[in-house]
């Protein structure tokens, strides 16, 4: 997977207190609408335990699993047609109060391969593109269905990108940005040479940021009070899909 993995944290972070930036934690740069926000801790995405809980919410019937190379179908809209299906997981979002969502996620690959005849009974195949996808499908009674993608493009002459992807419903949309800079203890932000994302922020149209996740060490979640009822759903479902994925 090339999305970005918790080993690569401790490696990041070993790194920065080697290049003496003496940091005391390793943490994500919190987008500037959002440092007023009390950060919410979560817990449950270390250890053996699927269970997700931060501020008013927790998850209940987590469920991740299969692997395989064939063609599936996950949820209603997302379709893995001629695509390979390496991972899927699902849950129940609980909130002490209002609307419990559902999430069904699938992370996909595919790729572009080149075969080159090497000899007279061999064969290597190179990469050209390869295209990671990961979908989240959120829904609830009565409700307007929201779908997560976030995706990563690779291949050879392709710029270095982080994943980056969108929240959407109908006409409403969320731009879902990678966060690539760490903050050091003098409060300078430092960007990462490898493009892995340390959290994600949600943005919208009009590019104010409405919530953040942070997905180093236990995790970090940010939400804006100006988010309302119907979306808040949504994006938490959203947030918590990341933070399993990338668990």
């Amino acid at each position: 997977m090339k999305f970005f993995t918790p080993a690569l944290v401790s490696i990041l972070g070993a790194s920065v207190l080697s290049a003496g930036c003496s940091v005391g934690r390793v943490s994500m740069q919190v987008p500037t609408e959002l440092t007023a926000t009390s950060p919410l801790p979560v817990t449950g995405k270390q250890g053996f335990t699927y269970s997700y809980q931060f501020g008013e919410f927790s998850t209940a019937a987590v469920h991740k699993g299969w692997r395989s190379t064939a063609t599936h179908s996950v949820g209603q809209p997302i379709s893995a047609d001629l695509t390979r299906v390496r991972q899927k997981s699902s849950f129940v979002l609980q909130p002490v109060g209002g609307t419990t969502w559902e999430a069904q996620s699938a992370y996909l690959l595919r790729d572009n391969d080149l075969g080159i005849q090497t000899g007279a009974n061999s064969r290597t195949d190179v990469t050209l593109r390869s295209d990671e996808v990961f979908r989240t499908y959120i829904f609830a009674p009565n409700q307007p269905g929201w779908q997560l993608v976030v995706e990563n493009h690779l291949g050879l002459g392709r710029e270095l990108q982080p994943p980056a992807g969108t929240l959407s419903s109908g006409d409403s949309v969320l731009t879902v940005r990678p966060v690539t800079h760490l903050m050091r203890r003098d409060g300078q932000p430092m960007q990462l040479p490898t493009g892995s994302p340390l959290g994600y922020e949600f943005v919208r149209a009009n590019g104010s940021v409405v919530a953040a996740v942070e997905l180093l060490g236990r995790g970090r979640v940010w939400l804006s009070p100006a988010l309302s009822p119907e979306t808040k759903g949504p994006v938490v479902a959203a947030v918590t899909a990341l933070l399993m994925h990338h668990r």
